[in-house]
Formats: C-alpha cells, structure tokens, sequence
C-alpha cells in the first residue's frame, strides 16, 4: 500500500529517510518540484524505470528524465559534457533549465528508450527537499506524476495511482503554476560547440546568450 507523508519542518529528515529507503527497494516515489509533482526511481534499476513508465502509461520507447543534485554528478553521467555546458547550468543551477547530453557509453541504464536515444535530458532541480534527496540517493529517473499527455499534477489529489503503484507519496501540498523549463541540446549529438535552444521556457534566450553568447534558437 501506498504512504503518504504530509511533509513539514520538524519531519523532513525523517521523511527524507523514508524516501531513500522506498528508492533504493526498487519502488517509485512521488516528490514535489519545482511546479508539479513527480514520480522518481533509481535511475539505474531497470525494472523501477519499467513500473515509471508503466504508472503513466507513456508509449514504448519513452525515456524518463534524470534529475541530480549537482553540476558535478553530471560529468559522470555524460561523454560532451564541456566548458561550454559547464559556464551554463553554473548559470542556471537549481533551476528550471534543461540540457541534453550524449551519455557515457559504460553506463548501465535504460531510461525507458532500450538505450537506442542518443541523448538523456538532466537538469538540477530547484526545490528544497527534492534537492535534499538527490544529494542522498544520486540520479533519479523522473518524471510528470500524471498520465502520459495530461498537465502535471499540482496536489496530491489528482495524481493518478493504485494503492499499490507507489511506495510514498511526498505531500508539500498544492504547488504553484509556473512556466516549464528551457531545454537545451547539442546542434549535432555528442559533437563540440553548437548548444541550441529547443524550448524557451522560464529562462530566456536573452538571458542564455548573456552567459554563452554563441548559443542559437533550434528554429533558426
């Protein structure tokens, strides 16, 4: 059966525990970010990725995002990971900033796309005990706790599980709207230089270009 914990100041530790205890058995969990509720795992337990993807109901061949709890655990997760990269999330992390990168070709994961994609999305998030968690457990696979194509879930209410999908449930209660993230990639994937802009989101493209002035927009 599910738990679900109402988090406040005095439990967080507590609850942080819990959470870790939960991921590291192999079950989703559900945690606030920064606009919405997510469904994490153990980005590196395949079968807790599989039960991700299956909860949602996100069609074959869909990869979760990663979320970690610094800009140097990403060096260890991505082959192009460069100076260019490095000047940008410092700029922009925690935050709602998005990067795609090519993966080290030793990791031993699969994020739900059989490991055919060339890239995986990762970024920082900026919430309190959402970060607090990631600096314990390392990368989590992540996802919007809702239904594949649904809005994001903003309380505990509307996300859409059995008592037996979930192993805790986080509740921070209702969560402000916000704007999505912007997403970033490489021009050509795993090659030097050419960072474009795939989604203009809460961070601006003025404010990219103030910190790489050489970043273009996807759509030309």
């Amino acid at each position: 059966m599910t738990t679900t914990v109402k988090l406040n100041s005095r439990n967080k530790t507590a609850v942080r525990d819990k959470a870790i205890v939960s991921i590291l058995q192999g079950e989703v969990v559900v945690v606030a970010a920064e606009f919405g509720y997510f469904f994490l795992c153990d980005a590196f337990n395949q079968m807790a990725v599989s039960r991700l993807h299956e909860i949602r109901g996100d069609a074959p061949g869909t990869a979760a995002q990663v979320l970690v709890g610094s800009v140097t655990a990403v060096s260890g997760l991505a082959a192009d990971f460069d100076s260019d990269w490095q000047k940008v999330v410092t700029a922009f992390w925690p935050g709602l900033l998005t990067v795609q990168l090519a993966p080290q070709r030793a990791l031993n994961w699969d994020l739900g796309d059989g490991r055919q994609l060339g890239e995986f999305a990762v970024r920082v998030p900026d919430r309190a005990f959402l970060l607090s968690l990631l600096t314990k457990t390392g990368p989590l696979a992540a996802a919007s706790a809702a239904l594949a194509g649904q809005p994001v879930s903003r309380q505990i209410d509307d996300i859409p599980v059995a008592p037996t999908d979930i192993g805790l449930i986080v509740d921070e209660g209702e969560l402000e709207t916000g704007p999505a993230s912007t997403v970033l990639r490489r021009k050509v994937i795993g090659a030097a230089g050419g960072i474009e802009v795939v989604r203009e989101g809460a961070i601006s493209m003025d404010e990219l270009l103030a910190v790489l002035p050489t970043i273009s927009s996807a759509k030309g």
